[in-house]
């Protein structure tokens, strides 16, 4: 009897033991999960601070590119201009007398220049806009006239003071020559640094950073700080080094600073060899990441205290609500991918003849455009039009119209190739879209599907005829001016008296 204490005891004891040892294992694996838990967080962090600096710096880049790009056709336009009338004074305006200011100011109206102006080889100078130069000026002793008689060619000069306004400028210049090869004058052309200077003030990237424009030798062109224009950026203390190396990486970014707390991202433009980049404090770009951060540690923090109280509690309960939800979203995606599918066709697709729409058409007309700029193949188009289709529908009523409409386009798809994109842009017009076509294989192909269009049997006894304008892509020619060959072409067949092929070059 003495001995049920002690057994009573030991019970308790065991009790005690056991709900420690639970306490114990409930200590430890909320550690262990603190622990993971922290070290996911920190993981997580990192991950979204290299994505969002990637994300940052292909936007960055995305800029660049197409600001770079524009700049580049400017200049390029300007040399394309300056050299076209430069070529005109020498073998069209015989004398200089002949050369005045109404006739510069004509060169440029189309153009984006600050002026256009003419210097003689005996120092004469004609502005564009009327601009008398002050006494004693000398339009030999410029730097455009300076730089175009050097090079014997149309060329881009260093940056300059403009006399004229008092701006930083950029000159293109041309030399003009007599028959006998003697230098009869300069012809040259302004464009004030001050335009791309507006343009480059208006750049952003998630409202942070500003666009830089140096010159090849790193002399600044654009720059927020007007102070900086026209200084060499290579002999700048603070960040000189940098700008040596961004001249000779030409494309990249680049990291400086006393702690390095600044980086730019460049690009060259190819005409110029200019540098343009756009400048960022690190400080700026992070601050999205602080915040997140402490969402981070407020999530961490309250994270644990749940996880403290009811991760027993909860853990059967969210894994099956887990299960739950995650079934849920397969099925709703699974059901928004397949409208996503069906809505893309309804609007790609013509409802009457299941043929591609004009949307569809225009989208493909400009990729085929694209494609033949890159790989320098050929392709041509057919415009059809039904003849007297109107007449088919006001004798036979519309569903007569609708079945003749459907009987067009499938003789029409039943005899074109694979790669060939047939479609209608309205009414009873349609486009034929033929890759790596030259202009005879065009016409054959449309002579074809003329023939198998007249086997189309009218309710009348007659059968169906259609007109065919044909046109083959020349390089370089819009989607605009091609469709509007086509539809002249098109035009003529009906003119000469319809069910025939037509093509205008």
């Amino acid at each position: 009897m003495k001995k049920k204490p002690l057994i009573k005891k030991k019970k308790v004891y065991q009790r005690v033991r056991l709900s420690a040892l639970r306490t114990r294992l409930v200590f430890v694996f909320t550690m262990i999960f603190a622990t993971a838990f922290f070290f996911v967080l920190f993981l997580s962090y990192n991950v979204s601070r290299s994505f969002v600096v990637k994300d940052i710096n292909i936007e960055v880049q995305e800029v660049l590119n197409a600001h770079s790009e524009e700049i580049d056709q400017w200049i390029k336009r300007m040399v394309s201009v300056v050299s076209a009338h430069a070529h005109l004074i020498q073998y069209g305006i015989k004398d200089n007398k002949d050369i005045t200011s109404e006739l510069l100011s004509g060169f440029s109206r189309d153009a984006f220049f600050s002026d256009m102006y003419f210097a003689t080889a005996s120092g004469e100078f004609i502005s564009g806009k009327g601009w008398t130069p002050p006494a004693k000026y000398d339009p030999r002793e410029r730097p455009w006239f300076i730089a175009a008689v050097a090079k014997k060619s149309t060329t881009i000069t260093k940056p300059y003071i403009d006399m004229e306004t008092g701006a930083m400028a950029v000159s293109v210049a041309s030399p003009v020559y007599d028959s006998s090869g003697a230098l009869r004058g300069v012809l040259a052309a302004d464009l004030l640094l001050s335009t791309i200077a507006e343009k480059f003030s208006r750049i952003k990237v998630r409202g942070f950073g500003y666009a830089s424009l140096i010159d090849s030798d790193g002399y600044a062109l654009v720059h927020p700080d007007k102070r900086l224009l026209g200084k060499n950026f290579k002999d700048n203390n603070d960040f000189g080094i940098a700008i040596k190396r961004i001249l000779r990486l030409k494309n990249g970014r680049v990291d400086y600073g006393p702690n390095k707390e600044k980086y730019v991202i460049f690009t060259t433009i190819p005409t110029t060899g200019w540098i343009m980049g756009i400048v960022f404090k690190k400080n700026e770009v992070y601050s999205t990441l602080n915040a997140l951060l402490k969402n981070f540690v407020q999530i961490f923090a309250a994270s644990m205290i749940i996880v403290l109280f009811f991760v027993f509690y909860f853990a059967k309960r969210l894994t099956h609500l887990t299960e739950f939800l995650e079934h849920e979203v397969e099925l709703r995606t699974a059901e928004l991918k397949q409208k996503v599918v069906e809505v893309e066709y309804l609007s790609l697709t013509d409802p009457l003849t299941d043929i591609a729409n004009r949307r569809k058409m225009q989208l493909c007309l400009n990729e085929e455009i694209k494609r033949m700029e890159r790989t320098g193949l050929p392709f041509s188009i057919i415009l059809m039009d039904l003849d007297f289709f109107k007449k088919i529908n006001d004798t036979y009523g519309h569903e007569v119209g609708d079945k003749v409409l459907k009987e067009f386009s499938k003789t029409i798809s039943a005899h074109i190739r694979a790669l060939d994109i047939f479609g209608r842009m309205g009414g009873e017009e349609f486009l034929l879209i033929c890759p790596n076509t030259s202009e005879a294989g065009v016409l054959n192909l449309a002579e074809k599907l003329r023939k198998e269009v007249e086997k189309i049997p009218l309710p009348d006894g007659t059968n169906l005829t259609a007109s065919f304008g044909c046109a083959t892509r020349a390089k370089g020619e819009s989607e605009s001016s091609l469709l509007s060959r086509a539809d002249q072409a098109m035009y003529r067949a009906k003119e000469l008296g319809r069910n025939r092929v037509e093509i205008i070059r």
